[in-house]
């Protein structure tokens, strides 16, 4: 089926997928919701948009909304329409945040709309609006059994994977994307700084192998896979490490603690368990 769409909310996702969209045939009509310019670069980029301040004035320009707004804010967005008439049983009605499940669109859903949460397990950097960047992508599809259908669907047409998940588990699935994406960011980020302190002008050259290949053998083997003085209990290394970051980049010996204290967390069930007491108290000594 080919719909048309008003996207609610130009930024990085709502983009892409206005443009992902018209791409796979469907009529992208609507932009509504953030700041002009974010209109205006929607409306340049797929041809026949037009752009409204509010999503209530999209709603007649389209039979598929597509909420691309914060998590907090689709209730608030959902109200809006229901307040000024604008949700109806010919309209479909889908969002893209992660942590939320069918609950937010239950005003929809009693106005008759057929509603879905659908979220693309992936990052979109700034400015990217390829549509390739969706092909191949796991989704995390939350549907009632009669919507199920037409969500997959709209999905497959973006080159997406559905995967269905349970709206009671929607939360635990998001803070596992959160830990697996932007937590591991984080610390490769940190490795970065330290690496560019030690006089590397091209950490990605070290990172890069190594954060892949320990990603990848992570998720084929779990905690065992992970290395490291942690795994080896070697606290003299680890002490060394907090000695030369404390003088060097003391901005950074905080996040090393925390970080180093998440590795035992995940290792500690195969560490000796007096190296494990060591470890911590060696953690946390700057924090007590």
């Amino acid at each position: 089926m080919r719909y048309r769409i008003a996207v609610v909310g130009p930024g990085r996702v709502g983009t892409l997928l206005a443009v992902a969209l018209a791409r796979a045939g469907h009529r992208v009509t609507a932009v509504a919701g953030g700041r002009p310019e974010a209109r205006a670069r929607v409306a340049a980029a797929v041809a026949g948009v037009r752009g409204f301040d509010t999503p209530v004035e999209a709603v007649p320009h389209a039979d598929l909304l597509v909420l691309a707004v914060p998590d907090d804010a689709l209730e608030a967005v959902v109200r809006d329409l229901a307040r000024a008439d604008g949700l109806h049983a010919a309209l479909h009605l889908v969002h893209v945040a992660g942590s939320r499940g069918l609950a937010p669109l239950d005003l929809a859903r009693r106005a008759g709309a057929r509603v879905a949460a659908c979220h693309p397990a992936m990052t979109v950097p700034s400015e990217a609006v390829e549509p390739e960047r969706l092909h191949g992508v796991a989704w995390a599809v939350t549907a009632a059994p009669a919507d199920r259908d037409w969500a997959h669907d709209l999905v497959r047409d973006l080159g997406g994977d559905p995967v269905d998940v349970p709206e009671s588990a929607r939360v635990l699935y998001h803070a596992g994307l959160t830990l697996g994406s932007n937590a591991a960011a984080a610390a490769v980020a940190a490795a970065r700084q330290a690496l560019l302190a030690a006089g590397i002008r091209h950490p990605e050259t070290f990172l890069a192998p190594l954060a892949e290949a320990s990603v990848a053998n992570v998720l084929r083997d779990g905690a065992a896979a992970l290395t490291g003085p942690v795994v080896r209990g070697d606290t003299g290394t680890i002490a060394r490490h907090l000695d030369t970051l404390a003088a060097d980049l003391p901005g950074l010996a905080a996040t090393y603690r925390r970080l180093t204290a998440a590795v035992l967390d995940q290792a500690a069930p195969a560490v000796d368990p007096a190296t494990v007491v060591a470890l911590r108290q060696l953690l946390e000594e700057e924090s007590t």
